[in-house]
This record gives structure tokens, C-alpha cells and sequence, in this order.
């Protein structure tokens, strides 16, 4: 197990990592020095081969976390040896406000002001969630809304002792990837969101009166999703033998191939209604953005082809993987607000 953690300068990587004693705790920057003591005074190609050398020498260690920087402003210094180095990735997100704050305090950091931090913090997730997309690595963004700072890190500490113990929404695509191909006739596999996709309702609210606030940030990621578990763990949850809600009119009345729904919604409640239209679902606390991306991965590195439906950000890695993607539209033909910023190239609006 080696984790990565990434963020902007003075995000708090180091107070995080402070609170750390189940793994070793390694100082990027620290390595780096230590390796080479001119580091500061190296010129770009000289520090780029500083950071490639520490990078392979830690990648013989194991059971360690580490601070990491994907850029510093324009200059983006994550390597493919870094790259390499890590089995995990959590991405600190702070709100850019606070972190121009902190920058103003720091005479370290000042020199980053000159830069737009919101277009830096999200040039960093993006590349990052797309490098672990290639490279069938987990990616997790830990954030905090609404406030967006960590003041109490006990959160991000016990999601972190749960990845070493075994929390991966990689692994738990392979698993649902490989129920599907060793459970599914012919070459085509539809998968399907379940709500507000093949349900017009959130099926949450209907059983439990649940309103997730999780996803405001709008990184869907499986720290969001695992966070959604502990907040369904606080409910009474008595789910009915019939659940009020109607399938979505805009689904086609008829899907191809075989059918499977990856719901991020309640697992009790998903079972019931995958039990009652006939279908199977998965659904746990590990179903996030990336795992529905993953299996859509997976199966069609299999052969498969696979057609896609969902509705929001949750899904839009889905969609855009799939040989066929369609996203589902509002009753009026509105899309998801967590998709009004979002290039949906290739996918089709239903």
C-alpha cells in the first residue's frame, strides 16, 4: 500500500499527515533534499531527474504515505515515475479562498498569488483523476463542504484506515466487472444508473427522506460515496416490500443486451427495487464516479460493448467510456447542474 497525497500549497497535506501512525509518513520535499542537498539550485532538467531518482527509490518501499505536488502555477512536475510510485491517490481540496488566505500569510507562498488558484486546483484534479483513469489507480478527492477547510481531520483519518484496509473502488469495479462477464450472455451489456435514470425519483428520499449534500463539490469520487454510508448508517432504514416510485419514461422501453444497474443510492433499498423490476444492481458505499468507469473499462477491454445510461456527474466517466452513452434529461429537458460546466462530448442527450 502506497498512498499519494496531493493538493495545493497550503492546502494542509503536512497537518493531515501529522495525525498519521498506521503507515510510514515520508516528506517529499525532505526526500528530494536529502538526495540532493543543490535541489533548490538545480536548474528544471536537474530537479526533474531528482524527483525521478527519489521517486524510484521509494518505489521499493511499501506501506507509506506521502506528500506530492501535481504543479506549482503553470508548471505542471508530476512524472511518470511518480506516477509509478503509488497504488492510492487522495487529492486535498481546499476552497481557493481560504488557500489565497493562507497564501497571503506565508512568505513561502506568497509568490503563488500571481496565479488563478481555481484554474490551478482543478487543472491538478483533472490530471490526476485522468492519470489514475488510465492507469487503473484510485482517486479520491477528500474535500469538506461547505466550508471546504479541515480544522478536525478525524474524517479524512478514518477514510484513509479504510483504504489500507482494503477500500479500492478499482477493485470493487473488477468484482462487479467480472460478476457481469461471468454471469451475462452475448457482447452487449447495458448499464444503468439508477436514480433519476431508470427511476424518476431519488429512491433515498422516498424510503428515507435522505438528502445527500455530499456531491455539492461536484467530485463524485468514493470518498463522497463513503461518506454517503456513514450518513445512511445514522438513519433508521425499514425499507417497504413496495417502494412508491416509477420507472423513468424517458429510459427506452426496451434495453439491449443484458441489463445491470451501479447505483450510488442505498444498497437495502436497490436490492428491493432491482428484486421487483427483475434486474440486478449493485450498489455499496465503494460505487462512485470511477467505479462505473471502471467497469464500463473492464468489460469492454473483455470484448464487450457496452451502452450506457445516466444523468448526472456521477456518471459522465461512464457515458463517455461507453461504445454507446446517453444522458438522461429532466422531465422539462434540463441536464443536472453538476453537468453545466462540463464538455459532454460524445454522449447523447436524451
Amino acid at each position: 500500500m502506497r498512498v499519494g497525497l496531493y493538493g495545493m500549497p497550503t492546502a494542509g497535506k503536512t497537518f493531515i499527515m501529522d495525525q498519521i501512525d498506521f503507515l510510514d509518513v515520508l516528506v517529499g520535499s525532505g526526500l528530494l533534499r536529502e538526495y540532493a542537498p543543490d535541489f533548490d539550485k538545480r536548474d528544471e532538467a536537474g530537479r526533474e531527474e531528482a524527483r525521478k531518482a527519489v521517486a524510484n527509490i521509494c518505489k521499493q518501499r511499501d506501506q507509506f504515505i506521502m506528500d506530492g505536488h501535481y504543479a506549482f502555477g503553470d508548471e505542471t512536475v508530476f512524472t511518470d515515475e511518480e506516477g509509478e510510485m503509488y497504488d492510492q491517490y487522495l487529492y486535498l481540496y481546499i476552497d481557493p479562498e481560504k488557500l489565497k488566505s493562507r497564501m497571503e500569510k506565508s512568505e513561502k507562498n506568497k509568490k503563488y498569488l500571481k496565479y488563478n488558484l481555481v484554474d490551478w486546483q482543478e487543472r491538478e484534479i483533472e490530471g490526476l483523476r485522468n492519470y489514475c483513469h488510465k492507469h487503473n489507480k484510485d482517486f479520491y478527492v477528500i474535500d469538506n463542504p461547505v466550508k471546504n477547510e479541515y480544522a478536525d481531520v478525524e474524517e479524512a483519518i478514518l477514510f484513509l484506515k479504510d483504504i489500507v484496509a482494503g477500500y479500492s473502488n478499482v477493485n470493487f469495479a473488477r468484482k462487479i466487472a467480472n460478476f457481469i462477464l461471468q454471469n451475462s450472455l452475448g457482447d452487449v451489456i447495458t448499464l444503468v444508473d439508477g436514480d433519476k435514470t431508470y427511476i424518476r425519483e431519488d429512491s433515498s428520499n422516498v424510503v428515507f427522506d435522505y438528502r445527500t449534500h455530499l456531491f455539492d463539490g461536484n467530485f463524485y469520487s468514493g470518498f463522497q460515496s463513503w461518506k454517503q454510508y456513514r450518513e445512511f448508517e445514522t438513519y433508521d432504514i425499514d425499507v417497504p416490500k413496495h417502494i412508491d416510485v416509477h420507472k423513468n419514461p424517458k429510459m427506452p422501453k426496451e434495453l439491449e443486451g443484458t441489463v445491470y444497474i451501479l447505483s450510488s443510492g442505498n444498497k437495502m433499498v436497490w436490492e428491493r427495487l432491482a428484486q421487483y423490476f427483475g434486474l440486478k444492481a449493485f450498489a455499496a458505499r465503494e460505487m462512485s464516479a470511477e467505479t462505473k468507469y471502471f467497469v464500463t473499462k473492464f468489460l469492454r477491454e473483455q470484448g464487450k460493448r457496452v451502452i450506457a445510461y445516466g444523468d448526472s456527474m456521477s456518471d459522465l466517466f461512464m457515458l463517455q467510456e461507453a461504445a454507446e452513452g446517453y444522458l438522461i434529461s429532466k422531465e422539462d429537458g434540463r441536464i443536472s447542474r453538476s453537468l453545466a460546466k462540463v464538455e459532454l462530448g460524445g454522449v447523447t442527450i436524451v
